[in-house]
């Protein structure tokens, strides 16, 4: 790969060079690395300290952060009553943890509709306004404004260390142009990186009485490397029952899986384990989808959704999610926020949760992929300190991976929204298999809409549809490189 890296960079590593490590909890004492004993030393993982000098201090500094669906705001202390749910009591630790340690204050901008951000920030940066420190909001905006160029590289962040383990370094670089010079803060930093992977559900109560299969059947083939996509329609098939008597194909059927239009369909296709991208030696992405591999995959996709009276497609926004709490349906292909939904909180059948099933055995483990409308973290170009607020994203990164992440992880999603010990651990194997693709997030002139309009025309047209879509992928990916290699020639 070429390494990109303009002079900050270098200055930026030499102050960190000569920044002294604070201890291991970083409680913002003065306390030197010499202090520590020989003990306590070996013990300590320097992989996780917050590495900010300890008296790095910004008295009276406001931190303003443009945030969509309030995913960082924290509650006021006024309403920390004693049954405030332990999210919430985090998150407002958290705050509180950034703010005293670097004695600033934050100020939290929400935006509703998430869609209005893009143009915020468009009219702010392209004012040259210094309104906001930081820029929270969803990727399928962020990307549009990062190729734009209104962001600022994380190499003109020094205090960001993108090799912490509070930051999710492989995704970084998935979604980057080149990963030598990202522009997103992603990670612990939001605990919506969490929420936004995709999983599959599945009704133990149908599992058994229609497949005459138990929970630990599904997690089995799971960790036996089995849970394939044709397996999964191997299952999905076997399940249709005209419950209601009217001989129609409808909701009131029970089926083996029900969908939302065509969200399965991409959903499965971005999480099978395929690279629909790959990098050249510069580290661009280059298309990789006029294949065999890809060509199976969407093949079995098709064999999944069209002609099986086994898929219901409730095509009612969230009536799909509905439909499997009712216990209408073995299967459910979403995202692992919804377990914290009323539909499922409240559903009287027991489910599980597994990763989404893989193109085929050949592929080593699982990729549960982010979808697009998952939250990252930018600063704009027009930022007057951004040493500064590198601090603080370090610092917010770090104290969410302190209290955040636990509170969302091991708390509300693993203690109070799963049914059984095993999804817990299935919890574990999705994380530690979240993934992208370049194009699920760069569509490249609707390239990655392309499982998105397979579904629609209600056939296998990968051929013709590619085919009217290369040109204009290449094209895209050619101006994206150009307009980023022009940058740094500037």
């Amino acid at each position: 790969m070429k390494h990109l890296r303009k002079m900050s960079l270098l200055l930026a590593l030499l102050m960190l060079s000569a920044t002294a490590c604070g201890p291991a909890d970083d409680t913002g004492d003065d306390t030197s690395a010499d202090t520590v004993t020989e003990s306590a030393a070996e013990t300590v993982d320097p992989m996780t300290v917050l590495d900010l000098p300890a008296d790095l201090r910004y008295p009276n500094q406001v931190i303003r952060l443009l945030t969509s669906e309030n995913i960082l705001a924290s509650v006021e202390a006024e309403d920390l009553t004693e049954d405030i749910d332990a999210l919430s009591k985090a998150m407002y630790d958290r705050t509180m943890a950034v703010e005293e340690r670097l004695s600033i204050d934050f100020e939290f901008i929400n935006v509703v509709p998430w869609t209005d951000t893009a143009n915020i920030v468009r009219q702010s940066v392209g004012a040259g306004s210094d309104d906001y420190d930081m820029v929270f909001t969803c990727a399928s905006a962020q990307v549009n404004l990062v190729n734009e160029g209104l962001y600022l590289p994380v190499s003109e962040l020094p205090y960001v260390d993108l090799s912490k383990p509070w930051w999710n370094r492989e995704y970084i670089d998935s979604v980057s142009l080149n990963a030598d010079e990202p522009y997103i803060l992603f990670g612990d930093i939001s605990y919506n990186m969490i929420q936004r992977t995709c999983c599959t559900y599945f009704n133990v109560r149908l599992l058994d009485e229609k497949l005459g299969m138990k929970p630990e059947d599904i997690y089995q083939l799971v960790l036996d490397g089995e849970w394939t996509l044709d397996k999964f329609t191997e299952l999905v098939s076997a399940v249709y029952e005209d419950a209601n008597g009217d001989t129609k194909n409808d909701g009131g059927d029970i089926h083996g899986l029900v969908v939302n239009g065509n969200s399965a369909f991409e959903f499965l296709a971005y999480s099978a384990g395929v690279d629909f991208t790959t990098r050249d030696e510069d580290g661009y992405p280059q298309l990789n989808m006029n294949n065999e591999t890809t060509l199976g995959l969407v093949e079995k996709l098709c064999n999944l959704h069209f002609g099986n009276e086994a898929v219901y497609n409730a095509n009612d926004n969230h009536g799909h999610i509905q439909n499997f709490a009712d216990g209408k349906a073995v299967f459910i292909v979403n995202r692992v926020f919804i377990s914290g939904w009323d539909f499922l909180r409240e559903m009287k059948d027991d489910y599980g949760m597994v990763p989404n099933p893989k193109y085929d055995d050949s592929i080593d483990g699982y990729q549960s992929a982010v979808e697009t409308l998952v939250q990252w973290g930018t600063v704009p170009v027009t930022v007057k300190d951004p040493v500064m607020i590198s601090a603080v994203a370090e610092a917010l990164a770090y104290y969410s991976r302190e209290y955040t992440t636990p509170a969302y992880y091991d708390t509300t999603l693993k203690l109070k929204q799963t049914r059984d010990d095993m999804s817990m651990q299935m919890i574990d194997l999705i994380m530690d298999s979240r993934k992208t693709d370049y194009l699920y997030i760069n569509r490249l002139n609707g390239m990655g809409d392309i499982f998105r309009s397979i579904y629609n025309a209600g056939q296998n047209t990968f051929a013709s549809q590619y085919a009217s879509r290369e040109m204009g992928a290449l094209n895209a990916l050619k101006t994206l490189v150009q307009d980023y290699e022009e940058a740094f020639e500037k």
